[in-house]
């Protein structure tokens, strides 16, 4: 059988799991750069820059010695997550694995961390809109192989091309350039750190930013097309901001905020327009994350609200649960 990635592989697979190691970058790499749902946020630069906060326990998945899946994880007890520090990871897997050939290997990774004592596997699916082909055989696979759906996120996602239609951000994207506000992309992370984001965040939710200035900082130096910020001026003063991940097929919102004044100026709604209508207009999606209180939990109505005048759309990403029997159960 031929992947879509060119690589021949068996009609019967079997398979040999390696515990991630630095000298294995070079097969991580591969798979993610051919894999149907990896993003830079699965590269071993990033995941490693929190790497101090987390025990690794990825897993690179070969056939016959080549590389055909990877499985970023972090552990805490007898407990493997995929992968808390990433938001969304799972099995990252060469396109053109049938349905079978992925319950393998699901099924040996249960097995290989089944044989290191792990009593729970929990899996945060990467979300379809960050998919480049479908991940249906995959979801069905996990449910298959035991997988209990445990939790669902729902982020509001807007499909692209999309004009926004809502009347009031309308008028304020108009009230916005007739107060002289311009948009810019900038380096001045500080700034927007230090100024607007953190006491933004602390002052309504009493949290502070999932990156400290510091990390997101290391992070664009490694990631410049990737991670991107566009701030909102008035002259040179800075109203307010958006952080922006961009991977092949979305512009993910991962941080905005503005200063009172920006807020009065209507500078958000001018933001916001100009990257859905226009800044990335040419990718498929432009989404918005999750609406709840991030103490809470609870969800916020008014973001929900908010997220929905510039087009965005509940999509459901589900967390699956493994329960494995310990293979020396007999013994307890």
């Amino acid at each position: 059988m031929m992947t879509d990635s060119g690589i021949l592989l068996s009609k019967d697979l079997k398979y040999a799991i390696k515990s991630y190691q630095a000298h294995l970058k070079k097969d991580w790499d591969l798979v993610l750069d051919n894999s149907i749902n990896g993003t830079f946020l699965h590269r071993r630069e990033f995941i490693e820059y929190h790497g101090d906060r987390f025990e690794d326990a990825s897993l690179v998945i070969y056939h016959e010695d080549v590389p055909v899946a990877i499985f970023p994880a972090e552990r805490e007890g007898n407990t493997v997550f995929s992968h808390r520090g990433l938001t969304y990871a799972g099995w990252l897997m060469l396109d053109g694995l049938r349905l079978k050939d992925i319950q393998e290997i699901i099924e040996n990774t249960q097995a290989f961390y089944q044989n290191l004592g792990i009593e729970r596997l929990e899996v945060r699916m990467v979300p379809d809109f960050f998919a480049k082909e479908s991940q249906k055989e995959l979801k069905i696979a996990i449910q298959n192989t035991g997988g209990k759906s445990v939790f669902t996120a729902v982020h509001h996602c807007t499909s692209l091309p999309f004009r926004v239609k809502d009347r009031g951000k309308k008028w304020g994207r108009k009230k916005a350039i007739a107060n002289g506000i311009e948009i810019r992309e900038s380096s001045d992370l500080k700034s927007f750190w230090e100024e607007i984001l953190v006491p933004n965040l602390e002052k309504r939710h009493g949290v502070k930013p999932t990156h400290s200035l510091q990390e997101i900082e290391y992070l664009k130096s490694i990631f410049p097309d990737q991670i991107l910020f566009y701030a909102v001026f008035s002259g040179e003063k800075m109203l307010g901001g958006a952080l922006v991940f961009s991977t092949d097929t979305t512009a993910h919102l991962q941080y905005t905020a503005a200063l009172p004044l920006g807020k009065k100026l209507r500078c958000l709604d001018y933001l916001m327009s100009h990257l859905i209508e226009e800044e990335f207009s040419h990718k498929s999606f432009f989404n918005m994350g999750v609406s709840h209180f991030p103490v809470t939990g609870m969800i916020n109505q008014g973001l929900v609200n908010w997220k929905e005048s510039f087009g965005g759309k509940p999509i459901i990403v589900s967390v699956y649960s493994f329960f494995t029997d310990l293979l020396n159960s007999e013994s307890l």
